[in-house]
């Protein structure tokens, strides 16, 4: 189910064990998964707007509390007053919105105004877990080992998902880490 027509598309990297998060950080740095996030979440275009994020106040906050270059963050937060505390409001490339319905509405209709095809579910665990009933596509990066004492993990998948694509393992020299990147589809209702 498209939330108006426009894709909803999740992207994570996490390891053997689901965890995609410690401490509020990445418990490792791939920069070719850097890379691939930059790639998959914008869109070059004559916009300035060039792709649009979802995710949760952690998530924001283990990102320096800045919004990514070229993109508008859609900044899920309890908290009524986090758009001044922030310094975020009144901009235009980041809004704080109270709950997940209100990111994808509001991020739907940027995105049709800004002819871009995909809304990004960037974290984290609540978040991911909330959006999955809306999700179209997974891009999950699997890291190839196991964090002993994360405490942010990616849902499980349901039998609604497929691999639709997989690139080949990959080794980050820097980290010691393998990794690939996979392509999940949810299945069209026959």
């Amino acid at each position: 189910m498209s939330y108006a027509h426009t894709e909803v598309a999740q992207i994570a990297a996490l390891s053997s064990n689901r965890c995609i998060g410690k401490n509020n950080d990445l418990p490792w740095h791939i920069s070719a998964d850097l890379q691939h996030f930059k790639k998959m979440t914008t869109k070059p275009n004559d916009s300035d707007i060039q792709g649009i994020v979802i995710m949760g106040r952690k998530t924001f906050e283990s990102m320096g509390s800045k919004p990514l270059p070229k993109r508008v963050s859609f900044i899920i937060s309890t908290q009524l007053d986090y758009a001044e505390q922030q310094g975020l409001a009144g901009r235009d490339n980041a809004y704080v919105v109270h709950n997940l319905d209100d990111a994808l509405t509001q991020a739907a209709s940027l995105a049709h105004g800004a002819h871009l095809d995909t809304i990004w579910v960037i974290g984290g665990e609540r978040v991911f877990k909330e959006a999955m009933r809306y999700t179209d596509r997974i891009e999950l990066t699997h890291i190839d080992t196991d964090i002993a004492d994360g405490d942010a993990f990616f849902p499980e998948l349901s039998d609604n998902f497929t691999i639709a694509s997989e690139s080949e393992q990959m080794h980050d020299d820097k980290s010691n880490l393998d990794f690939k990147f996979v392509t999940y589809q949810k299945k069209v209702a026959e």
